[in-house]
């Protein structure tokens, strides 16, 4: 309590307060109530969540999915650690503050991070990973933290939990923390994972302890916004045979699977909002066949009511529902 009489304190709570409000009113409160029109049997048939490239965005999962027992986000940043703030001096809260007040009010004005800009942030060593940005996001939503993990891999390639221990040094990917949290209101515990891992081929063998925990992920929906388009690159093909062979549903933008997988497949797809020219940070990745889709006359195209993703600006977006078909996954 005395530490948020303190002008580093209530800088951050006000412009994150505010900041928050802000997003709220334009992103989440209307994403959460379209969620559950339009997701409602996803909703209800999805046990895990899988959110590769997600970083630690929680909020937007628990908007999409706020009955997923299991949360797993995944991104290239490290794990980090907890502030401890009573070995902190003044100066070194004031530091923190800025430093949580830099990465979250950035999600906040765009609804999605930024690989880059975080990595620059982690590097000052203020917030030296994901898991104070996760924590943010848990408080913010009202849930109580029970116990945090370490996830790490042992020499005979088996998981492994131990006990909250302040890391001294980056453990090599991958590695994670899993979070055992409560939702107002529930006595039933839910898990949020955060792995710090490298997802490209060359790191994601099928053999790979990473890529064996993924896929025994029990009922999983896929969600992807802001994925930089890697899945339609061969280097990121395992990931994509993972999420076709393993969803129940996929939730994305068009920075994810490309759409002629889900139709050769025979998924059943349903458009949302608008498909425009991918932003020019990104070359050969438009898909005409998707776009040809949205303009169908014969197509029902759902709206959008909410704004995210790297079109945050012009605020053309658009998503896509795939349901698996009606076979066995794997």
């Amino acid at each position: 309590a005395a530490f948020e009489q303190e002008p580093a304190w209530k800088d951050f709570a006000a412009g994150a307060g505010e900041s928050w409000r802000e997003f709220d009113a334009a992103v989440l409160e209307p994403m959460t109530k379209w969620a559950a029109h339009d997701l409602g049997l996803a909703r209800e048939r999805t046990r895990t969540l899988f959110y590769p490239f997600g970083g630690p965005d929680l909020a937007t999962a628990f908007a999409l999915f706020p009955d997923a027992r299991t949360i797993v986000l995944l991104g290239l940043e490290p794990v980090g650690n907890l502030p401890d703030f009573d070995q902190l001096s003044a100066d070194g809260r004031t530091a923190l503050f800025a430093d949580l007040g830099m990465l979250a009010l950035d999600f906040l004005k765009r609804g999605y991070f930024i690989t880059m800009d975080m990595m620059g942030v982690y590097s000052r060593r203020n917030i030296d990973g994901a898991l104070p940005v996760i924590g943010f996001f848990l408080k913010r939503g009202g849930y109580s933290v029970v116990d945090v993990r370490r996830l790490s891999i042992d020499t005979g390639g088996a998981w492994r939990e131990t006990p909250y221990e302040k890391l001294t040094a980056r453990l090599p990917r991958p590695y994670g923390v899993r979070i055992d949290c409560l939702k107002p209101g529930e006595s039933t515990l839910r898990s949020v994972y955060y792995f710090s891992c490298d997802i490209e081929n060359r790191a994601f063998r099928p053999d790979s302890p990473i890529h064996r925990l993924f896929a025994g992920l029990e009922r999983m929906t896929t969600f992807v916004k802001a994925g930089s388009y890697l899945l339609h690159w061969e280097n990121f093909s395992i990931l994509r045979d993972l999420i076709l062979d393993h969803s129940l549903y996929v939730l994305q933008d068009d920075t994810a699977v490309p759409y002629r997988f889900f139709k050769k497949d025979g998924w059943e797809v349903t458009l949302f909002g608008r498909y425009a020219t991918p932003v020019k940070d990104f070359a050969n990745v438009e898909q005409p066949d998707l776009r040809e889709a949205y303009e169908d006359p014969a197509a029902k195209v759902e709206p959008l009511p909410f704004h995210f993703g790297y079109r945050w600006r012009t605020q053309v977006d658009n998503l896509l529902l795939a349901e698996r078909p009606r076979r066995p996954y794997k």
